[in-house]
């Protein structure tokens, strides 16, 4: 992810703990194709591109050993935003002179369909509502550091999020929830020493949904 940053134009720095990302200077909304084959949740930085450039091209993401998983609710999310898609040789371009404000509804409560569905309505000039929404504890840490930038979102954790455009986001920093998934699998791995084990800083902590 942080090469698909720098490809693009962002300056990222990273130490420890901590990742320092400058997106001012980003030009391209392209993601290069042999990085976006390599890992599923590149597809998210489609929604934020749209959100900032109004365009964004990629192709269909890889990386992911449950076989090909398609991203057609990413793609009628975006429609429902007024944004014209095309698909040719297995690249994806999407485009719209404005992302008009509106109601999404899912057929299936995606997780990543959801994501992108916040980040390309976010700097949107009137309320977007989004129904059947996921309700992972991924998506109010979404909704928490956004609204930490800037952003005017209520919902998540729920299925319905509204998300009233703003003008802009400032920059910001932030602490990122634990990964569970990853916690799930440290914790089948330690179930079979038969020893007793300890894993901190691993469950979802308590999440706010208002600003």
């Amino acid at each position: 992810m942080l090469e698909i940053l720098k490809s693009l134009g962002c300056k990222v720095k990273r130490s420890s703990d901590k990742i320092v990302i400058d997106a001012r200077k980003i030009k391209k909304y392209e993601i290069p194709e042999e990085l976006m084959r390599k890992m599923r949740s590149s597809i998210i930085l489609a929604g934020a591109l749209l959100g900032r450039f109004k365009e964004a091209t990629f192709s269909c993401p890889g990386g992911c050993d449950i076989g090909a998983r398609p991203i057609d609710l990413h793609l009628k999310a975006f429609e429902n935003l007024g944004i014209n898609i095309s698909e040719n040789t297995g690249y994806v371009k999407c485009k719209c002179d404005r992302i008009e404000p509106g109601k999404i509804h899912f057929d299936f409560p995606s997780v990543g369909a959801t994501e992108n569905a916040i980040l390309a309505a976010v700097l949107t000039d009137g309320e977007t509502t989004i129904v059947n929404a996921a309700m992972e504890p991924e998506i109010v840490d979404l909704q928490n550091f956004l609204n930490k930038l800037g952003a005017k979102i209520t919902g998540a954790g729920t299925s319905e999020i509204i998300i009233q455009g703003v003008s802009n986001l400032k920059s910001s920093g932030y602490k990122v929830m634990p990964d569970r998934i990853e916690a799930g699998t440290l914790l089948c791995a330690g179930a079979v020493t038969g020893r007793k084990y300890y894993i901190k800083k691993c469950g979802c902590r308590t999440f706010s949904t208002s600003n």
